[in-house]
């Protein structure tokens, strides 16, 4: 038997010889694994997996949990939490993806019956990108308006277009109402936003450059007849302010510039499911021209993305860098960053408190959506994983921090000059980047500038993980299909159908109902399921494949690891299963009904979340039972379950098996269990079952090899070595 490429290591030289030069069929070689890319080099892969985990959430969700969960206290669980869960979890996928070199669907070869994990993790990345790539299109229109204002006003800053009502006021405006009630005053914005205030006869209008004056009640007829009456409430303390109220009359709550410049213009947003309309041609060309872009930078696969990302990888970091020295130089930014690092000690008793941080950690590095599986497959074989995989998630936890720092810096800054407490102004996702950030470069000298810096930082992180969901997407049905799609030009239009179809999948998001489309894929489609779909990818990879010959494989790439290997073996099967355990009891038991603002769902569209959240996890068991069925041979329902948990006889790049063959022991008859070395690559028939295991299956053929590592499965009498 020959090794049809040069070893990558020094073999026996006696043995190599004395193997015969015969071709086998290419059954044991990975499909099609000779025309698969290969990233650049390692930092094009390293910068691919900080841009698909470094995304908004941690931009505009952490800042908000860690100041709800105690400000500095936040910061400890989740540290404990990226340590103990988060890096586990990341090199456990990067170097399943790694070994395999597959995609989520086809690395499943290590345990067949269990194929449909991958295809849930393929239904979660195209139902998260569908949704994301709306935040996109949301982000590149702000995007537009910033560098299209340059000259004049952004056009959220005013409150005199058409798309305002009688509600709407600056920024300055709630200032000034703050400031009127520090003073004890009523703030009417019914009357031209008066301060009325209680000590005195007279009252105080905002002027057109948003300061306050003094303006003398009865220097007009109708402060007159205001007068008459305010003289009698000038006697009441200023506690009985609320009169006032009363008298004028009830006012609705007033709504920044910003905010109805992004609900009432940009989304058009209607009142609820029932009123759906139509598309709105500025964000369906934006979703499209978001769609473009990830074509763009996919176009020759890795190989583009991978410079791709260099851009989407550090231009961010760097924005970020400009936006904290700027903030830093704000008054009132050491008060936010006073409520974002000074701990709250108390609240580390809260289990929420630990909850949420085991969330933000599992979702912020994307586990169970396959994404660190499709890019960890275009490694070189012996690529030190673990080191990877240390630096993304540090890398993530680091940009989470420094990106709380920025954040806080302005919203300390828009506590100043709201004079109000950071509690009224902090606020998390769509809220937070597409109406407080604009309220914070409104208040910025040279406002078009930042706001066109904010949005294109949102833009790249936006990018950088949508480049990686499309990638997982397109090397998941090629690599499925590999004797199909993966020649020629093939991958292209793989990737073009995913796009397409992703973009027409995504037009209801562009309708005035919208963004309860958006809530309700958010909701549904990437928080439950990925909790399951997680959950059993460990659970099969370190239970059921077993964990002593997942860390074989590790072995063979990366050696240093069998100092480790007990360390990883107890996180793996235990500590981590208990925490997903936790986050999804935690999870489950604080499910509300979904709503956007005021607005409450139906229960028809919880009841059609459910259902999408059923839909994304049922190819799990749905692929087992069609495996099993279609299995040929005459086995029992048991037999073919136990041989279908057995790893595929194509598992492992073709350089996996190389490795093996060279540890082996033994003449160049004998592997290292003593068997004929031919009968070893034979696949396992009845006649060989029933001399390692004394099993008969009745001459059906079970796809798996019968090499020292699997043998150690049959064995020990079970699947998990």
């Amino acid at each position: 038997m020959s090794f049809r490429d040069k070893p990558t290591a020094p073999i026996n030289d006696e043995l190599e010889m004395q193997q015969p030069e015969t071709q086998q069929p290419d059954l044991l070689a990975d499909t099609d694994e000779r025309k698969r890319d290969s990233w650049g080099g390692k930092a094009e892969f390293l910068f691919s997996c900080i841009s698909y985990a470094v995304g908004l959430g941690n931009v505009w969700r952490f800042p908000y949990l860690c100041y709800k969960n105690g400000g500095g206290a936040f910061l400890l669980p989740f540290l404990i939490m990226l340590l103990t869960v988060g890096i586990p979890l990341l090199y456990m996928e990067t170097c399943f993806g790694q070994y395999s070199a597959t995609g989520p669907i086809t690395v499943w070869k290590a345990s067949p019956l269990f194929t449909g994990i991958g295809w849930s993790m393929i239904i979660i990345t195209f139902c998260g990108s569908i949704y994301y790539n709306m935040l996109i299109a949301w982000t590149m229109f702000y995007f537009w308006q910033s560098i299209s204002s340059v000259t004049g006003d952004l056009p959220w800053t005013t409150c005199s277009s058409s798309w305002n009502t009688g509600d709407c006021v600056h920024i300055r405006t709630l200032s000034e109402r703050n400031r009127c009630r520090r003073q004890g005053g009523f703030f009417a914005f019914a009357l031209n936003h008066s301060c009325l205030l209680p000590n005195n006869a007279s009252w105080v209008m905002e002027s057109s450059d948003g300061a306050m004056r003094p303006f003398p009640g009865n220097d007009t007829p109708d402060g007159t007849a205001l007068s008459t009456f305010y003289d009698e409430a000038a006697t009441l303390n200023s506690t009985n302010t609320s009169l006032l109220h009363n008298f004028l009359g009830s006012v609705p709550a007033p709504k920044t510039s910003s905010d109805e410049y992004f609900h009432n213009f940009v989304l058009s947003i209607s009142n609820g499911f029932h009123e759906m309309g139509l598309p709105k041609w500025e964000l369906v060309l934006c979703l499209l021209a978001s769609w473009i872009v990830v074509i763009l930078c996919l176009i020759r696969g890795v190989k583009s993305a991978g410079k791709a990302v260099y851009f989407t990888g550090l231009f961010p970091y760097l924005v970020l860098t400009i936006l904290l020295i700027r903030g830093l130089t704000l008054e009132g930014s050491s008060k936010g960053l006073e409520y974002f690092f000074i701990p709250n000690w108390d609240r580390l008793a809260d289990a929420k408190v630990w909850g949420d941080a085991a969330m933000q950690v599992f979702f912020s590095l994307a586990s169970g959506w396959g994404g660190i599986i499709a890019l960890s497959s275009y490694n070189k074989f012996h690529n030190n994983a673990l080191l990877d995989s240390l630096l993304v998630s540090l890398g993530d936890g680091a940009t989470s921090i420094y990106a709380g720092m920025t954040v806080f810096c302005v919203l300390g800054y828009m506590s100043h000059v709201m004079s109000v407490p950071i509690d009224e102004v902090a606020k998390d996702g769509a809220g937070l980047a597409f109406i407080l950030y604009p309220d914070i470069v409104t208040s910025m000298p040279v406002s078009p500038l930042w706001a066109a810096l904010l949005f294109g930082m949102l833009l790249t992180l936006g990018f950088g993980t949508m480049i990686a969901n499309v990638n997982t997407l397109v090397t998941s049905v090629c690599d499925n299909w590999s004797r199909h799609l993966s020649i020629g030009k093939r991958p292209f239009i793989v990737l073009c159908a995913i796009c397409l179809l992703a973009f027409v999948c995504g037009l209801p998001c562009t309708t005035r109902g919208g963004m309860f489309v958006l809530q309700l894929l958010d909701n549904y489609s990437c928080t439950y399921s990925v909790l399951v779909v997680g959950f059993l990818e460990l659970v099969v990879i370190t239970w059921v494949y077993g964990a002593d010959n997942f860390l074989d494989n590790i072995e063979e790439m990366n050696p240093f690891i069998r100092k480790s290997r007990t360390f990883w073996k107890i996180v793996w099967q235990f500590f981590s299963p208990l925490v997903l355990i936790s986050v999804a009891i935690f999870t489950f038991t604080s499910i509300k009904p979904s709503k956007y603002g005021l607005y409450e769902f139906p229960p028809s569209a919880d009841i059609a979340g459910w259902v999408i959240s059923m839909l994304v996890v049922m190819p799990m068991p749905g692929v087992a039972i069609y495996k099993v069925v279609t299995l040929k041979g005459n086995m029992s329902l048991k037999q073919k379950i136990h041989s279908l948990m057995l790893p595929h006889r194509s598992w492992g790049r073709e350089m996996g098996k190389k490795v093996r063959r060279r540890s082996r022991v033994g003449n160049e008859d004998m592997n290292g269990d003593g068997l004929p070395f031919e009968t070893s690559q034979q696949p396992l028939t009845s006649s060989v079952l029933q001399s390692v295991s004394g099993v008969s299956n009745n001459g059906a053929n079970i796809g798996a090899s019968t090499d020292s590592r699997f043998l150690r499965i049959l064995r020990g009498g079970g699947v998990n070595a």
